[in-house]
């Protein structure tokens, strides 16, 4: 992920130890072995998702890559990308019989006719972690051609945004993959920045002027579109430019976690959060968007307050309270992460709540990814 100048939170000794034991055996226990030997890490303990997923391995290797094996992130990387295919899209996810999964949702009923738009995005993430801890920048020069040749693949606008066909909608972001969001596509034109982002750097690592140059040209590009989906008035991203024009918690936090915006657009949405606090968040537990609203038009029925149409999520929560540190009331970031340890103890690591519900305990990115956002005091 991009180096930012927000800090990390400070959380006790204690709970930093619990928290990473936590994603330890967490790790350990999402783990199955492949038909190939290959040890997939799935994202969850119960099997529920059984099968290699590109952006939860993604948030594990990001939040927790120093408790994974450098050889397990490896061979996790050549799974997906050893099946990318011609037209350069990478699998949604592998099984562990080897078989690549291009569209989001179950096999004999996908959501939408076309692959995800953030799995690329997601791939040159993971490499990107595992050239950074282990030092191997040929790793990425092995693979940089199918990398380019990845990102490419995904769909644009004319001014750089991701694009998802209105007439045919499908998945986008994959923790939003029921909702059908439509036109320039948020989240994952910022994963998309990011990944060009990182591209550069790994490029300038491996001393390739040309990969540079061009990795950098499509970020600025892709950085262009950002003012389409700002919404001046309320001093938010919107999730979407045509279906789900809504306001995007999720979005607005993460654009300002990997420095994608500047102090000004940073401490607009960090105020609407802290306003709308208690319309976002509950028990440390974070929604896609603000409390009464509901997405407006979706892939497949989800209820209201349920999943991704209302549910409360642990993966953005690190996100929103690095972002609230530019509030008028920095607080709530430790109020945020205080909560959400004390609910991760009372009802295990989910991956998501409502006020009347607890679903999935062992969901590895609830506590990866906010693994990645704290730090031990002292």
């Amino acid at each position: 992920m991009l180096t930012t100048n927000i800090p990390k939170l400070k959380i006790p000794a204690e709970d930093f130890a619990w928290l990473e034991g936590q994603c330890q055996r967490l790790l350990a226990e999402c783990q199955v072995v492949a038909d190939d030997g290959t040890v997939l890490y799935r994202p969850d303990i119960s099997g529920h998702y059984a099968a290699l997923w590109t952006r939860d391995f993604c948030t594990m290797v990001e939040g927790a890559g120093h408790l994974i094996p450098p050889e397990h992130i490896a061979q996790g990387v050549d799974a997906l990308l050893d099946r990318q295919r011609e037209d350069g899209a990478v699998p949604d996810r592998v099984e562990a019989d080897g078989t690549p999964v291009y569209l989001a949702g179950p096999k004999d009923d996908p959501l939408g006719s076309a692959c995800p738009t953030d799995n690329p995005q997601f791939l040159v993430k993971l490499i990107y972690e595992y050239v950074w801890s282990t030092g191997d920048v040929s790793f990425f020069g092995r693979r940089l051609a199918r990398l380019f040749r990845a990102l490419e693949s995904v769909p644009q606008t004319p001014g750089g945004a991701v694009y998802i066909d209105p007439g045919a909608p499908h998945s986008g972001y994959g923790f939003t993959d029921t909702i059908a969001k439509t036109g320039g596509e948020f989240f994952s034109t910022l994963l998309l920045w990011e990944a060009w982002q990182l591209m550069g750097k790994l490029g300038r690592r491996l001393e390739d002027h040309d990969a540079v140059h061009d990795a950098y040209e499509n970020a600025e590009k892709t950085k262009r579109s950002f003012e389409h989906f700002w919404d001046d008035d309320f001093g938010m991203f919107f999730a979407a430019t045509r279906d789900c024009r809504q306001m995007d918690i999720w979005g607005s936090a993460y654009a300002v976690r990997i420095g994608a915006v500047g102090s000004s657009h940073r401490q607009r949405i960090a105020r609407f959060l802290a306003d709308l606090y208690g319309d976002t968040v509950l028990r440390g537990y974070v929604r896609h968007l603000v409390a009464g609203q509901y997405w407006e038009r979706l892939l497949t029925p989800v209820p209201h307050d349920t999943y991704q149409n209302g549910g409360y999520w642990a993966v953005p929560a690190g996100w929103v309270a690095r972002c609230l540190l530019s509030s008028p009331e920095p607080t709530l970031a430790e109020r945020l992460i205080r909560d959400l340890l004390a609910e991760f103890r009372a009802g295990g690591i989910c991956e998501w709540i409502s006020p009347t519900q607890r679903a999935l305990p062992g969901y590895v990115a609830s506590g990866t990814l906010l693994l990645d956002a704290v730090k031990p005091e002292g």
